[in-house]
């Protein structure tokens, strides 16, 4: 297999791995995403997660709602229910921990996708610039 379709491959295991990542976290357990479904549920706590400006609205029967709603923006969604891990993750323990080794998967796979990319940029790139050799050497030294 060419380097090519090795990247090609690891390219599709990343988004493959980001998409399972961000359908989890749209239909994580106890989460509400729209009023309607709120309709005679009494409000527990609401609290401001600051750094993203989104309010957590936690009902008493532990499900809750993000305000205003982030599906429209995966990072800011995955980023909202860790913010509200303090909160919830007694009662969604469970999917708190698959969320977290979705996250983890993710991170790895991205890590094995920027390493080939370096690698194909040295491949592609070597037969021209047999200077790439000795800085290579040189830079592998120098951070050792």
């Amino acid at each position: 297999m060419s380097a090519s379709e090795d990247k090609d491959k690891m390219v599709a295991k990343k988004w493959k791995m980001n998409a399972k990542k961000v359908a989890f976290a749209k239909a994580f357990p106890g989460r509400v995403k729209d009023w309607n479904e709120t309709k005679g549920k009494k409000v527990e706590e609401v609290i401001k997660l600051e750094k993203i400006k989104i309010e957590l609205v936690i009902f008493s029967d532990t499900t809750f709602i993000f305000v205003p709603n982030p599906d429209d923006n995966p990072a800011l969604l995955i980023r909202s229910l860790l913010n509200a891990k303090p909160y919830l993750a007694s009662h969604y323990k469970e999917a708190y921990g698959t969320l977290d080794q979705l996250i983890g998967l993710d991170k790895e796979l991205q890590g094995m996708a920027r390493l080939e990319n370096i690698m194909g940029a040295i491949r592609n790139n070597y037969p021209e610039i047999p200077e790439l050799k000795t800085e290579l050497k040189k830079f592998l030294g120098e951070i050792e």
